[in-house]
C-alpha cells in the first residue's frame, strides 16, 4: 500500500459565525499539532504518514479534537467549511508573517479572505513516475471535487455553488489543473516559469490542483474542500490513494493516454463546484481493483455519500433547519468534531 498523509485547513468562528482572528492563541494551546494559515482565523493540521486508513482516521480525529479544544479555550469554534458561511469579523486579517504579507502585496485579490481545503499526500518517491501520474490525474480532478464540495454559503447567503471555495481560489494565478508534462524536468521547468513570471512566490506557492509536493516525496492532491467531518476526509484519502495506485499501474504497463483538453477539465470542474457533475461509475470502477484492504471502508463511504449527500448537501439541510444563526454554527462545529464536548 502506498503511504498517505492529510493536511486539513479549518476556520475559527465566533459563536455568531463571524470569523475569529484567534489562530495565534489556538496554536499556542496546541503547539506542534496545529499550525497557523494565511488568515488569522484559519489553522491547519497535518497527520502522520500512514499506511492504514484506520490509523489515518484515528489521527484525523485526534487532531480535530486537539484543535477544537484549543479553539474552545480562546472562545472560538473550529469549523470545517471551505469558506466562512456567515458575515462578520475581519475577513482580511492576515497572519503576521513575512511570507503572508508578501503574498498579500503581490496577490491582493486572492488574499481578501481565507478558504479551506484538504490536501491528500500519496507517497511516490520516484519523481519521474510521479510526474507521469500527475498528467493522468487531470481528468479525474472534477470527480474528486464532486465528492468533497463543502462550501455552499458565504456572507450569509446561499451562493448557488456547492463549492464557493473553488471560484474564490481561481483568483490565484496558478490555481489550475496540472499540465501535460513529459518528465519531472518539464514539471520543474513549469514551476520555475511561474516563479520567474511573478505568478507564484516560490514552489510552495504554485497552487496546482494536484502537484509534486515541494517538501515531501509525494503527489499532493489539493482540489478538495476541507471535509465537513472525518468520514469525508477518510473517503477522499482512500479514493485518492487507490487512484494514484491505478494510474501508477497504467504508467508501468505503458498505457498510452490522450490528454484531456484543459477546456474540458475546467468545464467539468465548474460543474462539480456547482454540484452539477452527473454521477459516474468511472471513478469507483477505476479505483476498486486497487483499494485492497480499504475496499470496505471506501465502499461504506460511497454508500454514505449516496445516502446523506456531500458536505454541501448536509450544510444546506442544516441551513433549512436553523437559517443563518448561532445554531447553524454550533451544528457545523459539532459535525467537525463529533466527539468533542458540546459548546
Amino acid at each position: 500500500m502506498l503511504t498517505i498523509g492529510v493536511e486539513e485547513e479549518f476556520l475559527l468562528l465566533d459563536p455568531d459565525g463571524a470569523v475569529s482572528p484567534t489562530a495565534a492563541s489556538v496554536v499556542r494551546h496546541a503547539p506542534g499539532r496545529v499550525k497557523p494559515e494565511l488568515m488569522s482565523y484559519q489553522v491547519e493540521t497535518a497527520t502522520a504518514v500512514c499506511e492504514d486508513l484506520q490509523d489515518l482516521r484515528r489521527d484525523l480525529t485526534r487532531l480535530r479534537l486537539i484543535a477544537a479544544d484549543a479553539a474552545e479555550q480562546t472562545g472560538s469554534r473550529l469549523v470545517a467549511a471551505g469558506v466562512a458561511p456567515l458575515p462578520g469579523g475581519p475577513r482580511g486579517a492576515l497572519t503576521e508573517a513575512d511570507r503572508y504579507r508578501e503574498l498579500a502585496r503581490r496577490f491582493p485579490d486572492a488574499t481578501r479572505a481565507g478558504e479551506c481545503g484538504c490536501h491528500v499526500h500519496v507517497g511516490v518517491p520516484d519523481r519521474e513516475l510521479a510526474a507521469a501520474v500527475l498528467t493522468r490525474l487531470r481528468p479525474w480532478l472534477p470527480a474528486l471535487l464532486a465528492l468533497t464540495v463543502n462550501s455552499p454559503f458565504a456572507g450569509g447567503v446561499d451562493t448557488g455553488w456547492a463549492s464557493a471555495r473553488y471560484p474564490a481560489q481561481l483568483r490565484w494565478p496558478t490555481f489550475r489543473p496540472p499540465g501535460v508534462w513529459a518528465s519531472a524536468e518539464h514539471y520543474d521547468r513549469a514551476v520555475r516559469g511561474h516563479i520567474d513570471s511573478g505568478a507564484a512566490l516560490d514552489p510552495a506557492g504554485v497552487c496546482y490542483l494536484a502537484r509534486l509536493s515541494p517538501r515531501y516525496p509525494t503527489i499532493e492532491v489539493r482540489v478538495a474542500d476541507t471535509g465537513l467531518d472525518v468520514a469525508d476526509t477518510v473517503l477522499l484519502a482512500g479514493v485518492v490513494r487507490a487512484l494514484v495506485a491505478a494510474l501508477l499501474d497504467d504508467v508501468r504497463r505503458g498505457e498510452k493516454i490522450v490528454p484531456a483538453p484543459d477546456t474540458r477539465i475546467r468545464a467539468d470542474l465548474e460543474l462539480s463546484a456547482r454540484g452539477r457533475l452527473p454521477a459516474s461509475q468511472r471513478l469507483p470502477a477505476k479505483v476498486t481493483p486497487f483499494l485492497l484492504a480499504d475496499t470496505g471502508e471506501v465502499y461504506a463511504g460511497f454508500e454514505r455519500l449516496r445516502r446523506e449527500g456531500t458536505g454541501a448537501d448536509r450544510q444546506r439541510r442544516l441551513w433549512a433547519r436553523h437559517g443563518p444563526s448561532s445554531a447553524f454554527v454550533r451544528e457545523l462545529a459539532h459535525a467537525t468534531t463529533p466527539l468533542a464536548v458540546a459548546y
